[in-house]
Formats: structure tokens, C-alpha cells, sequence
């Protein structure tokens, strides 16, 4: 049985929760609730990184990402989450419609909506970054929701009015 360690990290926009397996990170989500859980030297040397990495993002640093425990995800979502990866560097913004068509599925962008909304690595897999063809920011699903994707994409330089982005 792989044994798992979780931390909570204070951000500008709340506490996160960070979880790590012996292959990576499991999660991060914004999260006060669940208690920390010490794991193996693995596990725990993942946490670290991910810990890094969200404080490094917070100070508008770079770091070298994390590793995440793809495990639990289908073809289709892991393809999308690195489609997302490498086409969206800080800063940039795609559409639904983009990312599923780098994905490899063009005509699936309520499939890439879902994915957005529940993959488990918010910031690292960067799904405020993905927008609707119209530059609405469209709805998050974590913490605060629209406000936190608003806030987000202001942190890496987007300029937002109404909802929208200004271009």
C-alpha cells in the first residue's frame, strides 16, 4: 500500500491542501480541513517540491515543477493536462476550443471543460488559463471560483474588465 503525505500551505487566496504518493503529487486544492499526514521519504520529498513550487508562483517566481501521480487519470485527461502544460506558459491564455484540438479532439470542448473542473492539480496544471472563445473567463471550480481565475490571470499579467479579457 503506497503511503501518502499531505501538508497545508497558506496562500494569498487561502489555505492548500498539498497530498503526495511515492510517484508524485496526488493534489493540491484549496483546502483548510484536512489535517497533515506524514508519509515516506518519497512521498515526502514530492510534498516538498510542490510546497516549492506554489510558493515560488505566489512570489511571481519560477520553479521547476513538481512531479504529479498520473494514476488516476484516464488517456483522454492526461492527454488534455499536457496539452494544457505546454501550450499555456504563464501569462497566456487558450480557449477550450484550442486545448481540445492540442489534445487531439477537436469538437470535445465540453469534454476539456469537464476535465478542467476536475483535475486535481490547480496552478500546476494551469486550468485558469483556459477561456471561452469570446475571452469571457468563464467559471473555476476552486476556492472563490470566477474571482480566483480573475485573480489568477491578473497575477501573471492578463488585464481583466467585467469578466472579460482585455486584449
Amino acid at each position: 500500500m503506497t503511503r501518502r503525505s499531505s501538508a497545508t500551505l497558506d496562500t494569498p487566496l487561502g489555505t492548500m491542501l498539498i497530498e503526495a504518493s511515492e510517484s508524485g503529487l496526488t493534489r493540491i486544492a484549496w483546502s483548510s480541513d484536512s489535517p497533515a499526514a506524514p508519509g515516506s521519504a518519497d512521498s515526502e520529498a514530492h510534498l516538498e517540491a510542490g510546497r516549492k513550487w506554489v510558493r515560488a508562483y505566489f512570489a511571481g517566481k519560477r520553479a521547476r515543477a513538481p512531479t504529479l501521480d498520473l494514476s488516476s487519470l484516464t488517456s483522454f485527461q492526461a492527454d488534455v493536462l499536457d496539452s494544457l502544460r505546454r501550450i499555456a506558459p504563464s501569462g497566456t491564455v487558450v480557449s477550450y476550443a484550442d486545448l481540445a484540438s492540442a489534445a487531439g479532439r477537436p469538437g470535445a470542448s465540453r469534454a476539456v471543460g469537464t476535465v478542467m473542473a476536475t483535475q486535481p492539480w490547480p496552478l500546476l496544471v494551469p486550468c485558469h488559463r483556459v477561456v471561452r472563445a469570446d475571452g469571457r473567463i468563464g467559471d473555476y471550480s476552486a476556492c472563490e471560483g470566477a474571482a480566483t481565475k480573475e485573480w489568477l490571470l491578473s497575477h501573471e499579467g492578463n488585464r481583466i474588465r467585467k469578466g472579460r479579457l482585455i486584449r
